[in-house]
């Protein structure tokens, strides 16, 4: 008698088919095609997902970037306002944070207006760079700051075309009086 009650008790606890229908042999278990449905749906929900996960984890890798060349961005301005010259070390900078973090190693990238490596002109522009840390899908962002005309200081954000570009000093258009990314970068939008 303690044994049917049991049963009982765990056939309403576990909703078993065996339990609930014992006159039907039939309902004992799940058929292969409710098995196959269910794992096909489980598929295609799975293939959904992953594509958004993967995307919203770049995102957050950039947000890392964008937040840390804006920081740099604004401590170069604060820089120049005080020793009218645009730091070019990491050290100068005096940032009080790591350099690199696990996704991006952050530098200054030096040269002249033209965008080319020398001459430095440090009282004119500078490039705040984000170099991923490890090579794979992540690409490369930067910050150029420098003086467009004669009373303000700009700054323009540009991430790479590909993960493999190497940053590159930016440049200054002096006619329209504008920021230029490096070669094989564009406008973060």
């Amino acid at each position: 008698m303690v044994f049917n009650t049991l049963e009982y008790i765990v056939g309403l606890g576990l909703r078993n088919r065996r339990f609930r229908n014992a006159q039907n042999l039939n309902a004992w278990g799940f058929t292969l095609i409710e098995l196959l449905v269910t794992m096909i749906i489980i598929g295609i929900l799975a293939a959904i997902a992953l594509p958004s996960f993967l995307n919203q984890a770049n995102k957050a890798r950039y947000a890392e970037a964008k937040s840390y060349i804006g920081t740099m961005s604004r401590l170069q301005q604060a820089y120049y306002l005080e020793k009218q010259i645009f730091a070019g070390t990491m050290s100068q900078l005096s940032l009080g944070a790591n350099t690199s973090s696990s996704n991006f190693t952050y530098g200054i990238v030096t040269g002249d207006i033209n965008g080319n490596t020398s001459p430095i002109q440090l009282d004119q522009i500078v490039t705040n760079v984000a170099t991923p840390s490890a090579a794979n899908t992540i690409k490369s962002y930067v910050g150029v700051v420098g003086i467009p005309g004669v009373v303000r200081i700009d700054t323009v954000f540009c991430v790479a075309n590909s993960p493999s570009f190497i940053p590159a000093p930016g440049s200054l258009n002096i006619t329209s009086q504008t920021m230029v990314c490096p070669v094989n970068f564009t406008i973060d939008q």
